[in-house]
């Protein structure tokens, strides 16, 4: 077994195909920014398994800022729609948010975020 980091066009034609097939979201691939990386096993040459280390957009926080501010949710509302505008625009593969508010969770739906049901995992580096 041989394990090395695959080049953008192997990304491009053996990954985002089945990425595409099984409905994920697929990985990109910036030559100027890089925001992806894929550590490929190939057996005979042949790309076998592969773990990818991404940047995927995450949501959140969304912070009220003054707390003497009130008003009826509309400003939450056409910040969530601008920020839906701003990720078609620039056509984002997908995007993430942790609800861990009900004003949040309510967004989500809202804007027909898909609920998760596997579990999520974080990991924080110590200094």
């Amino acid at each position: 077994m041989d394990y090395r980091w695959l080049t953008n066009d192997e990304i491009e034609t053996e990954l985002n195909p089945v990425l595409e097939q099984r409905g994920m979201a697929m990985l990109n691939i910036n030559e100027l920014q890089p925001t992806c990386c894929v550590l490929g096993a190939f057996w005979d040459g042949h790309l076998v398994e592969a773990f990818a280390l991404h940047l995927y957009p995450m949501l959140g926080p969304m912070l009220k800022v003054d707390g003497e501010f009130r008003d009826d949710g509309t400003v939450a509302r056409t910040l969530a729609q601008k920020m839906g505008q701003f990720l078609e625009e620039t056509k984002a593969r997908g995007c993430i948010a942790i609800a861990d508010s009900p004003v949040t969770e309510r967004l989500c739906e809202r804007f027909s975020m898909e609920k998760l049901v596997q579990p999520v995992y974080s990991y924080v580096r110590k200094q």
